[in-house]
C-alpha cells in the first residue's frame, strides 16, 4: 500500500500532538496538547524560545500554524515554549508519522495487542504501534531485534534516532522503492560509514528528495537523538513533495498585493487577507525569512491564515501568471466590462474590471472611451481562474522603443539593474516583460547570468523594462547525457551525450544545480552523479550554465531505431533527447498488450528513465479519449462516464485538472449528466478532464 495515498485527508484540531507527551514534567510547565486554533497567535512565533533567526524557524512556524505540532505551556507567563533541542521517543514520532500519513485513525481501540516478551511500549501508543506494523511503516522483525540488542531500554520511550527516524518518514511518504535504488549509491555525508546498512538507501533518498540536509553540511550524525526542531522539519520538507490540506491554510495565485493586504485566487475564488508586522514571509528555495516586497505578484503562494489575517506566506514559484497579447481596438461595452480587439483578423474577447491600467505610451492615463478605433494595443492579463481579466492595456505610439545595452547586473520581481559605462543602471519592470536567449525556450529573469551576460533592453515610454534579449551567448542542450568525471580541483566535468562522444565542460560560480526541483550546491549536486546518471546540461559555450537531474522525459516521438533501439523524443521544454530502451511493453490506456510496435512517431510519450543508466525504466503513452457524463458526485469528486460503446467509467477528480471547453478551470459543480468531456490519460492515470463545447462542430 502506497502510504501517501492517503494523504489528501483534510487535518484538523485532532492533528494537534505534543511531540514530547508524558516525558517528564516541569513544576508550572507542563506539556499540554493544545488545538489548532490555540496553537496559532497573532504573534509572528507562538514560541517563546524560538528565536528569530532560529535554524528551524521556517519548518516550525509552518507546522505550528497548522497545528500539526504543539508546545508546553507555562502557567505563570502564558506562554508557549517549543524546547526545540528536547529529544523525542520511538514511541512518539511513530504516533506522528502515523497521524501526518493519515492512518492514525484506523487503529484498532478496542484489540487486544500483545507483543513479543523484549518489546514494550506505553499502553497509549501499542495500537498505533500495532498499526504502523500491519500499515508498513515499522517492520516487526527488525524492531523486535532492535528491542531484544538494547534490554535495558524501553523499545518505546528509547529516543528516536536520526537513521530511525529518517526510515520511518521515507516509509510514511510511500519511497520505499527509491530508498532500495538508493542502497548501494554513494552518499552526500563523510560520516556515511555510521549508518547501519538497514538505513542507508533511506538516507540516500532522504538526501535526495530534500528531507534532510544534515547536523552540518557533510555530517548526518546517524545515532545522535534526533530533536524537536529537527522533526518539525523533516515533515515539513516532506509537504514539498507531498502535500496535505490543513484548516486555514491555501494555495493560489496572487490577484492582488497592497500594503496591509493580500488577494489568493484559487479553485474559482478570491480570498482577502490581511497583512502586518508579525506576518512571516518565506521562499520554498531558502531556509531565511524574505520581506513582503519579495512575494511576486500573480505569483504562486501558500497562505496559513487565521480569522482573515495572513500569518504565514510562503513563495511556491518564481513564474507570474499573465501573457500578454497585441492587437488593433475594435470596441468595448462598458455594462459587460468586455472589449475587443481583432487579432490576426478575428475578434477576440477580453474582460476587465475597474482595476484595469489604461495609459498610452507616454504614460498619460485613458479611458476606453479615449481609443481609437483600430489603434494598435499591448493588453497583460491574467493566465490564471475561470475568467482570466485585462491587467492593463498600453495603446501604442507611432515611437520606436527605446534601446539600452550593457552588463547584467542583478535583478529582483520588480527591477533589473545593469552596468552600462561602468555605472550602474536600475529600471523598473514592467508587467509581462519578456526575456530573449538564444537556444533556451521560456527564458525568464533568473536565466540570466549577473556579470556575464551582455544584455539589450527594451524600455517602454515609461521607462519599464519591456524586454531583456542576452546578446553574447547561445545555450546549447545536452539531454539523455551522463557526468561520467568530474573535477573538483579544477572544476570541470566530462560529459557523455548520446552520440557517446565526450565533452569537457567548466563549471563557474554561476552554474545552477537542480535536483526534482531542489537548487543545491555545487558539491550537493557532483555527489548525486552515480546515484542518478539522468541530466539534463545547458551550456554557452565550453561554460556549464545549469545541471539538472531528471527522472522522465515528456514530449513527441520523432524518430523510432529499433536497430540501435532508441526514440527519439522532441520534449515540452523544446529540445530533443535520444533515449536508449531495452524494455518491451508499454503503459497505454485500454490497451494492456501495447507494446513498443505499436508505437509511431507523433505520439505523445512520458519516459521514465533508470537511475543508473541512461535507458527507459518504463514508457507511457499520452491518450485522449471522448466521453459522456452519466453522473456527478461533487462531494466525493467523482464523475462516472461512458465511451462510445457504453462502456461505463468511474472517475475519482482529486488531484486532477478539470477545465471548461474555452481552456479555463472548472470545478466539479461545474459538470453535469449529459455534458461531453475529453479525457486525458498519462499511460493509465487520469490527469485531466475538459468539457467539449457541443456547439464547435465536431463529430468527435
Amino acid at each position: 500500500m502506497l502510504l501517501h495515498e492517503t494523504w489528501k485527508k483534510i487535518m484538523t484540531g485532532a492533528l494537534a500532538f505534543t511531540l514530547v507527551t508524558g516525558s517528564g514534567t516541569a513544576l508550572l510547565s507542563t506539556p499540554v496538547p493544545v488545538s489548532a486554533e490555540e496553537a496559532v497567535s497573532t504573534k509572528a512565533l507562538p514560541f517563546t524560545d524560538m528565536p528569530n533567526g532560529h535554524w528551524a524557524e521556517k519548518h516550525v512556524a509552518k507546522l505550528s500554524f497548522q497545528g500539526v505540532i504543539t508546545g508546553y505551556y507555562d502557567k505563570n507567563t502564558d506562554t508557549y515554549t517549543f524546547r526545540p533541542e528536547k529529544s523525542i521517543s520511538q514511541q512518539e514520532a511513530v504516533l506522528l508519522a502515523l497521524r501526518f500519513a493519515g492512518l492514525d485513525d484506523l487503529a484498532d481501540e478496542d484489540s487486544l495487542i500483545v507483543f513479543g516478551e523484549k518489546f514494550t511500549v506505553g499502553d497509549f501508543y501499542k495500537k498505533y504501534i500495532e498499526l504502523a506494523f500491519s500499515e508498513g511503516l515499522l517492520d516487526r522483525d527488525e524492531e523486535y531485534q532492535l528491542a531484544a540488542a538494547d534490554p535495558d531500554t524501553e523499545w518505546g520511550s528509547k529516543p528516536a534516532s536520526r537513521e530511525w527516524v529518517t526510515k520511518l518518514i521515507v516509509k510514511a511518504i510511500g519511497q520505499e522503492a527509491a530508498a532500495s535504488q538508493l542502497e548501494n549509491a554513494p552518499s552526500h555525508f563523510t560520516d556515511a560509514n555510521d549508518v547501519q546498512v538497514r538505513y542507508k538507501g533511506y538516507v540516500n533518498a532522504a538526501y535526495q528528495l530534500g528531507l534532510i540536509k544534515g547536523l552540518t553540511d557533510t555530517e548526518f550524525a546517524p545515532k545522535n537523538a534526533i530533536n524537536r526542531a529537527s522533526l518539525a522539519t523533516l515533515f515539513s520538507r516532506a509537504q514539498t513533495s507531498f502535500p496535505m490540506d490543513y484548516p486555514g491554510q491555501i494555495s493560489g495565485v496572487v490577484s492582488d498585493l497592497g500594503e496591509d493586504a493580500i488577494t489568493i485566487y484559487d479553485v474559482g475564488e478570491e480570498l482577502k487577507f490581511t497583512l502586518d508586522a508579525n506576518t512571516l514571509y518565506y521562499h520554498y528555495n531558502s531556509e531565511k525569512a524574505i520581506t513582503k516586497d519579495q512575494l511576486l505578484e500573480y505569483g504562486d503562494v501558500s497562505v496559513i491564515a487565521k480569522d482573515g489575517k495572513a500569518l504565514y506566506v510562503e513563495v511556491l514559484g518564481d513564474v507570474q501568471h499573465t501573457d500578454s497579447i497585441s492587437g488593433t481596438f475594435a470596441r468595448y461595452n462598458e455594462t459587460s466590462k468586455i472589449f475587443y480587439l481583432w487579432i490576426d483578423d478575428k475578434p477576440v474577447e477580453i474582460q476587465y474590471s475597474d482595476a484595469m491600467r489604461i495609459e498610452d505610451t507616454d504614460g498619460k492615463v485613458l479611458t476606453l472611451a479615449d481609443i481609437k478605433a483600430n489603434a494598435a494595443v499591448t493588453v497583460v492579463r491574467e493566465a490564471f481562474g475561470e475568467s482570466p481579466q485585462a491587467i492593463s492595456l498600453v495603446v501604442a505610439a507611432e515611437q520606436a522603443v527605446t534601446l539600452m545595452s550593457g552588463d547584467f547586473y542583478s535583478a529582483d520581481s520588480k527591477t533589473v539593474t545593469i552596468t552600462k559605462d561602468g555605472d550602474l543602471v536600475s529600471k523598473f519592470l514592467a508587467v509581462g516583460a519578456t526575456v530573449e536567449i538564444s537556444g533556451l525556450a521560456n527564458a525568464a529573469i533568473g536565466d540570466l547570468i549577473p556579470g556575464s551576460d551582455k544584455v539589450e533592453v527594451s524600455l517602454n515610454d515609461e521607462g519599464k523594462v519591456t524586454k531583456i534579449k542576452v546578446l553574447n551567448r547561445d545555450v546549447k542542450v545536452l539531454a539523455g547525457a551522463r557526468i561520467v568525471y568530474y573535477d573538483k580541483a579544477d572544476k570541470f566535468v566530462t560529459v557523455l551525450g548520446s552520440d557517446k562522444q565526450p565533452l569537457s565542460l567548466s563549471l563557474t560560480d554561476k552554474t545552477i544545480y537542480n535536483y526534482l526541483g531542489t537548487t543545491m550546491d555545487r558539491e550537493a549536486a557532483m555527489a548525486l552523479i552515480n546515484s542518478n546518471v539522468n541530466v539534463v546540461i545547458k551550456h554557452t559555450g565550453a561554460n556549464v550554465v545549469s545541471v539538472n537531474f531528471v527522472l522522465n522525459y515528456a514530449g513527441t516521438i520523432t524518430e523510432i531505431d529499433t536497430t540501435a533501439k532508441s526514440l527519439t523524443v522532441l520534449t515540452t521544454e523544446g529540445y530533443t533527447v535520444k533515449i536508449p530502451y531495452t524494455v518491451t511493453g508499454v503503459e497505454w490506456y485500454s490497451r494492456p498488450t501495447a507494446t513498443l510496435a505499436d508505437l509511431k512517431t507523433g505520439d505523445s510519450i512520458t519516459v521514465a528513465m533508470k537511475m543508473d543508466k541512461v535507458e527507459a525504466a518504463s514508457i507511457r503513452v499520452h491518450r485522449t479519449i471522448a466521453y459522456d457524463v452519466v453522473s456527478v458526485d461533487v462531494a466525493n469528486k467523482k464523475m462516472v462516464i461512458k465511451n462510445a460503446v457504453n462502456d461505463s467509467v468511474t472517475l475519482t477528480l482529486t488531484n486532477v485538472k478539470m477545465l471548461k471547453p474555452d481552456g479555463t478551470n472548472a470545478l466539479i459543480s461545474t459538470y453535469r449528466a449529459g455534458d461531453k468531456v475529453e479525457v486525458s490519460y498519462i499511460g493509465n492515470t487520469v490527469m485531466q478532464v475538459q468539457e467539449v463545447n457541443t456547439n464547435s462542430g465536431s463529430n468527435g
